[in-house]
């Protein structure tokens, strides 16, 4: 069991080596300016250290059907304040894929941290980015580096770059159920033995997530006997992260009720 989360829980928010021929990789900023801001990186370690201690509401997992994935899993701390959000990322249409993790005070991110394989700008090598923000959560400074494979990341050194920011909003979305994340009643899939309630955002570019079906209760029969009326409606659903006898990962439906 990995854990339970209601989907009704809304949070808030104020809102090898790298390689000498390969030009992506040159053409990184000659910026000596790397210098982190070490009394936000004081509060990354800090937060860092306490995780174990927050309470971490996971979102659903959401695919597209042009291999797009997102995920977050936000940490909150004893006062119900998020102070990190973890998003898992992959972009069927650009190639790139990784994680952004933002971390806030007062509800402003103050720093992100991104790692992904860069394919639309770097020609899939392997991007950190790490940014600064001030109280108003914009942004500082920026400093990154690439290489051409992640586990060499660590040995390249960071390069001062142009002020960036990160943005949130994709994953306040889907922590949120928002937009294109939205929980609406998508119909059922049956895959051998299973059957899966499957909720999304509505239209072409909406996300999709499969809930298992373990128990059939009235709310259940109701979206079956009534399917092609329901299409569309919105549902709150609660679940449980599971891993079966092969250790994948599925989510399984603990509740669904339609709002």
């Amino acid at each position: 069991m990995i854990r339970i989360l209601s989907i009704s829980l809304f949070l808030f928010f104020v809102a090898c080596n790298s390689s000498k021929n390969d030009s992506a990789i040159e053409d990184q900023s000659k910026s000596k300016d790397a210098t982190s801001n070490l009394a936000l990186d004081d509060k990354k370690i800090l937060i860092d250290g306490k995780e174990d201690l927050f309470t971490a509401a996971n979102s659903l997992t959401y695919t597209h059907n042009d291999g797009s994935y997102e995920e977050a899993l936000a940490f909150l701390d004893d006062k119900k304040n998020i102070v990190k959000v973890v998003e898992k990322f992959t972009n069927g249409i650009t190639g790139n894929s990784g994680t952004r993790t933002f971390y806030l005070e007062n509800n402003k991110k103050f720093m992100s941290v991104e790692r992904f394989l860069d394919n639309e700008k770097a020609k899939g090598a392997f991007r950190e980015r790490i940014s600064y923000y001030d109280k108003n959560g914009s942004p500082i400074s920026t400093k990154e580096r690439l290489t051409q494979f992640e586990e060499n990341i660590e040995k390249e050194e960071f390069k001062g770059a142009k002020p960036y920011d990160c943005s949130m909003e994709t994953a306040e979305q889907v922590l949120n159920n928002k937009g294109v994340f939205a929980t609406t009643f998508q119909g059922f899939i049956e895959n051998g033995d299973m059957t899966y309630l499957l909720v999304g955002g509505p239209g072409k570019t909406g996300f999709a997530s499969a809930l298992a079906i373990q128990f059939v209760d009235d709310q259940i029969n109701y979206l079956r006997k009534n399917e092609t009326t329901a299409i569309g409606k919105p549902l709150t659903v609660e679940f449980e992260r599971m891993r079966d006898q092969k250790n994948m990962e599925f989510q399984l439906l603990i509740n669904a009720k339609m709002d």
